[in-house]
């Protein structure tokens, strides 16, 4: 195989004003090809057309060092030169025959002989071909008549236009055909065509003869969705011919064909193994540098962490996603670069990684991790189930907040000591509320409801705990609870009277039996 040559803009800058073209497939050079020179004509062929024949289409195998100067000389005029077409697979060159031993005489008398047959057949046609009447002659037809000037395209932006002075088909729709010649690098295609005036169309023609209808793009409004067709992920070398149209007949304007070629693109694992990669001179390059893509899908609100490690030069790193470029922080180190990001959104996420200084080549390692899960959010409180656990009521505290729905209750819990004067009270908005206040002994206490208000008043009846009941006698909405509790009287703080403490005597159950007192030295009268 030999060490094809890829054009370069400034070294063979004589070579590609000669404008010379692909002696097989007619298609001129361009910047970038890989070709081969002859090292026995001098021919110069696009890599395709050598590997296509197994060598020049003039049936030589052997391939010479590239001259610039003397390509150039080769190429002559800038018009393809004559060479015979490429030999049957298994058919021998001009040389092997000459190189083989001559042929038995009578080998040679039966050639003879069929030579002279055919030529008296050939005479015979020849003087009676005014004997038979000549075929009438086919009348083109509008196709036939004219057909679309085709256009050497390359790599890059194209910017046409669809007008009168263009081909029209018998259905009226204007043409634009344009032919690009790939390489045999493996690196995918993708061609776009875009218009602000019309709906344009796509066709392209593979190197197979396949024909691959466009799809629409979308973009960010409905025009633009209209407005932009694409043939994507097309791989593999020859001529692709590309006829640009419009969806609806006479529409005419300017328009642009943008052709892509890429590496395909590689499937990034987000566990933290390594992918391996390299960049060479074949490798995709856009404005002299290298250049890798790499997909993903991204996970919503995590860290992704994307690190390459290079010794051989700094790398780049651009992140796209859904919504287009994407934002995040990024430390070049010593032979790494990490960049890091957190998506808004989960979906799928390209990553472009370039070296920094234009032409450098080598390998390198890319790797993507992500970070923990953020902390779960607590769930909001279930109205069902928050009135089966409860809450809790503070006497003198704040007033607790919360809502019910129409036919909801919810219940709150609290302590007391028996004799305790306890009030509840409940406002509500957009409904009536009921209250009920259950007592450590199991006894309930409805209270009064009152338009939005509701409120309920109970001496706690024994020590423990209570609980009070809110409901919604129709309707639903917020309301607030609080709870005012006053301890209950007790004989230990009521104050006594001086000498309260001194026994008293034992009363007597008869009245009668009481005597007054009899003083010394009185007498009673009889």
């Amino acid at each position: 195989m030999p060490d094809f040559h890829r054009l370069d803009p400034d070294a063979d800058a004589a070579f590609l004003r000669r404008s010379a073209a692909d002696p097989l497939s007619r298609v001129g050079f361009l910047p970038t090809n890989a070709v081969a020179m002859c090292a026995t004509c001098g021919l110069v062929s696009l890599r395709e057309t050598w590997e296509a024949c197994g060598g020049c289409p003039n049936g030589h195998a052997t391939a010479a060092p590239w001259n610039a100067a003397e390509a150039a000389r080769a190429s002559g005029d800038g018009s393809a030169r004559a060479v015979a077409p490429p030999a049957f697979a298994g058919a021998p060159t001009a040389a092997e025959v000459m190189a083989e031993p001559a042929p038995d005489r009578r080998t040679g008398l039966w050639v003879a002989l069929g030579l002279a047959a055919l030529v008296a057949v050939g005479t015979a046609l020849w003087l009676t071909r005014d004997r038979e009447p000549a075929p009438a002659a086919e009348t083109p037809t509008a196709a036939q008549a004219a057909a679309p000037q085709s256009v050497a395209a390359e790599i890059g932006e194209t910017e046409g236009e669809l007008g009168d002075s263009d081909f029209r088909t018998p259905d009226g729709y204007y043409q634009d055909l344009y032919v690009f010649a790939a390489d045999s690098s493996g690196r995918t295609l993708t061609f776009t065509a875009e218009s602000d005036t019309f709906y344009p169309d796509l066709v392209v023609t593979a190197p197979d003869g396949r024909q691959l209808e466009a799809e629409t793009i979308l973009g960010d409004g409905e025009e633009t969705d209209l407005r932009r067709v694409s043939v994507r992920n097309l791989r593999g070398a020859g001529t692709y011919r590309v006829l640009v149209s419009s969806r609806r007949p006479a529409a005419t304007g300017a328009y642009t064909l943008r052709i892509v070629q890429e590496e395909p693109v590689v499937a990034l694992p987000t566990n933290g193994s390594q992918v391996q990669g390299e960049f060479t001179r074949r490798s995709t390059q856009a404005d002299g540098r290298y250049r890798a893509t790499y997909s993903f899908s991204g996970t919503a609100q995590r860290e992704h962490t994307i690190t390459v490690r290079s010794g051989a030069f700094t790398p780049t790193i651009a992140v796209t996603g859904p919504n287009g470029n994407v934002r995040g922080t990024s430390a070049p180190t010593s032979g790494a670069t990490v960049f890091r990001f957190t998506p808004e959104q989960a979906g799928t996420y390209r990553v472009v990684v370039s070296t920094a200084e234009a032409g450098r080549t080598g390998t390198y390692a890319i790797s993507l991790v992500l970070g923990p899960p953020p902390p779960a959010t607590p769930a909001a409180p279930d109205p069902g189930a928050a009135a089966a656990a409860g809450g809790t009521l503070r006497a003198g505290g704040a007033a607790v907040r919360d809502s019910l729905a129409a036919g909801d209750t919810r219940t709150y819990g609290a302590s007391g000591r028996i004799g305790d004067r306890v009030t509840v009270e409940v406002r509500a908005q957009g409904f009536t509320p009921t209250v009920t206040v259950i007592g450590p002994d199991g006894t309930r206490t409805s209270g009064a409801s009152d338009g939005d208000r509701a409120r309920a008043r109970v001496t706690l009846p024994a020590d423990g705990r209570f609980r009070v009941v809110v409901g919604s006698a129709g309707g639903s909405g917020t309301y607030s609870v609080s709870l005012e509790q006053a301890a209950g009287v007790t004989a230990a703080p009521i104050p006594r009277l001086p000498g309260a403490d001194v026994p008293r005597a034992p009363v007597p159950a008869d009245p009668s039996d009481i005597k007054p007192p009899v003083e010394p030295g009185y007498t009673p009268q009889p």
